[in-house]
């Protein structure tokens, strides 16, 4: 694959890409910032990149690495020395544009806020299934070479997943 190509899978996948991106960040600038990176870091390993295979799965596992490093290294520097942020992370507040009641829209709203929250809250191994799998539109077999575990882990995770989502959503 050569450079040129790396265009390529900006306009083939940069919108699944930007949405995961989204899905497992807190802000509106992590998502753009990791979006970023992970083309980037595509095109710095554009030799490595072969279309045979799935390029897609690659990508969200570039972006999920440079995620979860960032991730890593953030909490060893709080651990450090914590920070004080002013304002808080992961509000981003949405214009409501509807032609529907405005009282359906804001308990849409309210029901898909939930639900992120109730995604943040599981354990890392299940809440990137779930985000791989609904957010980056990955199939199981794609998650499972993503994350480098057994086809019948992801089924398991994913269920197990779901099942808690659907408690957590039923309370």
């Amino acid at each position: 694959m050569n450079a040129c190509d790396v265009e390529l899978l900006v306009e083939q996948y940069g919108d699944n890409i930007y949405r995961y991106c989204r899905s497992i960040t807190y802000t509106l600038e992590d998502a753009e910032d990791l979006y970023q990176q992970t083309f980037l870091k595509a095109f710095e390993l554009h030799k490595r990149i072969s279309l045979n295979m799935n390029p897609k799965a690659w990508l969200m596992s570039v972006a999920n690495n440079i995620w979860r490093n960032h991730k890593s290294s953030y909490a060893r520097r709080e651990r450090i020395a914590p920070t004080i942020s002013s304002e808080e992370e992961g509000v981003q507040i949405e214009d409501i544009r509807s032609e529907h009641d405005v009282l359906e829209q804001m308990v849409k709203e309210e029901e898909i806020s939930r639900l992120k929250e109730c995604v943040n809250r599981l354990p890392d191994k299940h809440r990137q299934v779930i985000l791989l799998f609904y957010a980056g539109e990955l199939s199981l077999e794609d998650i499972a070479n993503t994350l480098k575990i057994p086809k019948g882990t992801v089924k398991s995770r994913l269920n197990k997943a779901r099942e808690k989502l659907k408690k957590e959503m039923e309370e």
